[in-house]
């Protein structure tokens, strides 16, 4: 316990204490130092990491040094009276939160990427340059878990986002004053935010939910102090919380353009220049860490924008389709799974969301129209992901907007309803028995009386596999998980199963060695007469429904097929970077194109040097007419030259390639594959995998439940 609130304190005391050196000694408010402070702390420790410098010793002797300048004499900060009324609705709350956000983590999204990433930093002392989904993700938050983990494990770093949450009941009720509202009324909007089950569950995890919240609110908050007292010096900490909050979370991003575009349209360039210089500190380093990897600066987003051979646009665009309806719920049954589910959305907010509509009445204030502009700003991101966690940041706001519409007295007693009903028995009798949300008070697991290791094995269904399959795992050793496993528990950080181009492969390649029955191949033969080449294209003409795919392409002189060298050049539309699998000697792998095929997509080789060829043959695994395109060379004079008018489809191959597509997931490095043993996904896979192990040419090394590990022989 010493040990865990020791790492949580020494981190945040670190960030409060560089906000302080920041404002110089007097921040209006100590929230406004953390909200400095902290990306200050971040941007150092990612300078270790990325230096590959971060050992333990170093990272904590800053951070005591940094903590150090809380000695340093201050004014000594005005104690705002709380209403009586407040301990009733916030002191259960905070019993419940503190021993949740202290017992052992077992919320998914922790347990994998927040704190696996962290704890891969500990076994390393540097942060990988390893491309995979959450790897390019910016990680803010996590740099800020970094020092509480080394110093007091997983639970310390849930309760520095524990401290996030709560810094935001104090900010919100500076806000509140700020907007003319009384100490109540701004009180009960901080506790409307704070007290919601999503807020709640998410803020007392090692998410980063709370954090990106309180960074909005917190640039939100400067924007209103120098509404009452201009100041350059404002805007230059309202850049540094606006360029944090792209640090936390990609979306946002948009606290910096909401904060720019404020100051431009003031014509205020001075602190317009100040704040993008100050987000630019937090925005840049992961900016240019993504570019450096991928060639996208914003990766793994926008690789239409930035097309790279990292990430498959179509793939992302797919996720994105899925995160905005969460699988086809309509956007008339929003307010019902928000307000009352907690499944569908993955979180609720609680009957609190019916009465939302009510904050449009804050509009006939100048300053309801301010609080439900910057609203609208942070609601954006939510449209693009519907979760119910995603609604926070706008949320916060349109409690503060719901409190200014209600008559002065209201406001402390909709509190008092909304926290009766947010507590987890009441909560047992309207939402969904799957909503996520808090459930009880594990004070024993919190105090570990009752040992993690049994609390992990009681809720986290795959924590016994973890442990199992960590034994046979050496530290960083390549894995490929086909489940999404709890990797903070293992000593390595898996491969999947959210997209990365490699991954995409791999798993398409082993998919179609699943089957039963054999694929058929077709191979598509095209003769010409001899002729000198500098390149040759296999190009597209009719468009179809359908990814258009070429397992393999051989080239021939004189009947004798020429050997692959590797000075050739590939390329292709879409995916170049995936062309080589159409060239790499194994039917189990193919260059697809990921998405409906239109005419103009194309696969090409380029010479080294004009060699002459006089046929060539694509393996086709998907034969409508259309798919078969046309082929083209191209000549000494570099004129292209269609050559595929007498081609044809010759004899199928009816081939099995299941120990070609382990021979494939070997050649990528990996010798371990993860997976379940059926369901839905790849369950299938994994069940096939347990069953035709001859076949695949694979060992079963562990299973626990529904769960194996595979070695690849």
């Amino acid at each position: 316990m010493i040990g865990i609130a020791g790492g949580a304190l020494l981190t945040l005391a670190a960030a409060l204490s560089l906000g302080r050196l920041a404002w110089r000694f007097r921040p209006p408010q100590w929230t406004y130092a953390l909200a400095s402070g902290a990306p200050l702390l971040s941007l150092i420790l990612f300078a270790l990491l990325a230096a590959g410098r971060a050992a333990p010793w170093l990272v904590l002797g800053l951070c005591g040094l940094a903590a150090a300048l809380l000695l340093v004499k201050r004014p000594a900060p005005a104690r705002p009276a709380w209403p009586h009324w407040s301990a009733l609705a916030f002191l259960p709350f905070l019993a419940l939160y503190l021993a949740n956000a202290l017992a052992p983590e077992i919320q998914p999204d922790a347990a994998t990427y927040h704190l696996g990433l962290v704890a891969e930093w500990v076994r390393r002392g540097a942060i990988a340059s390893r491309i995979g989904f959450y790897d390019l993700l910016p990680l803010g938050a996590e740099t800020l878990f970094f020092p509480a983990v080394l110093a007091g494990g997983f639970s310390a770093a849930k309760l520095v986002h524990f401290a996030f949450l709560c810094a935001t009941v104090p900010l919100l009720t500076r806000i509140g004053a700020r907007l003319g509202l009384d100490r109540g009324a701004a009180l009960a909007a901080a506790g409307l935010y704070a007290l919601t089950p999503v807020a709640g569950i998410a803020g007392t995890a090692a998410y980063n939910d709370a954090a990106l919240v309180f960074f909005s609110l917190a640039v939100f908050a400067l924007l209103l102090e120098d509404a009452a007292q201009p100041g350059d010096e404002l805007m230059l900490h309202a850049g540094l919380a606006a360029g944090f909050c792209y640090a936390i979370k990609v979306t946002g991003i948009l606290a910096a353009f909401g904060l720019l575009a404020w100051l431009l349209w003031k014509r205020r360039w001075k602190s317009a220049g100040l704040a993008s210089a100050a987000a630019l500190l937090s925005v840049a380093p992961w900016m240019l860490r993504n570019l450096l990897l991928t060639g996208n600066p914003i990766a793994p987003l926008g690789n239409r924008l930035f097309p790279n051979d990292a990430f498959h646009a179509f793939n992302e665009e797919f996720l994105a389709r899925y995160l905005s309806d969460y699988g086809g719920l309509s956007w008339s049954r929003i307010p019902y799974a928000l307000g009352l589910d907690g499944a569908a959305l993955q979180g609720l907010v609680g009957p609190i969301v019916f009465l939302l509509p009510l904050s449009l009445l804050a509009l006939r204030k100048p300053a309801g129209r301010a609080v439900l502009a910057a609203a609208l700003v942070l609601l954006l991101p939510w449209t693009r992901n519907i979760g119910a966690r995603f609604f926070l940041p706008s949320f916060a706001l349109l409690a503060v907007a719901l409190c200014m519409a209600l008559p002065r007295r209201a406001a402390p007693a909709l509190l008092c309803l909304h926290a009766a009903l947010s507590w987890p028995a009441v909560l047992d009798l309207y939402s969904n028995p799957a909503a996520w949300r808090l459930h009880g008070l594990p004070w024993e697991a919190a105090l570990r009386i009752t040992p993690e290791e049994n609390y992990l094995e009681q809720h986290l269904a795959e924590y016994r596999f973890t442990r199992l399959a960590a034994r046979r795992l050496q530290d960083n050793e390549p894995l490929l998980d086909l489940h999404a496993l709890p990797f903070a528990y293992l000593n390595t950080v898996p491969t999947g199963p959210l997209s990365s181009a490699r991954f995409d492969n791999i798993v398409q390649t082993i998919n179609l060695a699943y089957g039963l029955a054999p694929e058929r191949l077709y191979p598509y033969e095209c003769r010409f007469p001899l002729q000198f080449t500098r390149a040759i294209r296999f190009r597209l003409e009719e468009p179809y429904s359908g990814p258009w795919s070429i397992a393999e392409v051989r080239l021939y002189r004189r009947g004798a097929e020429l050997p692959i060298s590797r000075h050739w050049l590939l390329s292709s539309w879409p995916d170049p970077g995936d062309a080589w699998l159409a060239i790499d000697r194994n039917r189990a792998t193919r260059w697809t194109t990921w998405e409906d095929a239109r005419p103009g997509m194309y696969w090409q080789l380029n010479f080294d040097r004009p060699t002459p060829i006089d046929a060539a043959t694509a393996i086709l695994p998907n034969f409508p007419r259309r798919s078969l395109g046309a082929v083209y060379v191209q000549d000494l004079d570099r004129q292209w030259r269609k050559v595929s008018g007498d081609a044809g489809v010759g004899v199928p191959w009816r081939v099995f390639y299941k120990r070609g597509a382990m021979r494939f997931v070997r050649q990528q490095g990996f010798r371990w594959i993860a997976a379940r043993l059926g369901g839905e996904g790849h369950g299938f896979t994994g069940e096939s995998l347990a069953s035709l192990r001859e076949a695949w040419g694979v060992d079963l090394v562990v299973r626990d439940g529904n769960l194996a590990l595979f070695r690849v022989r």
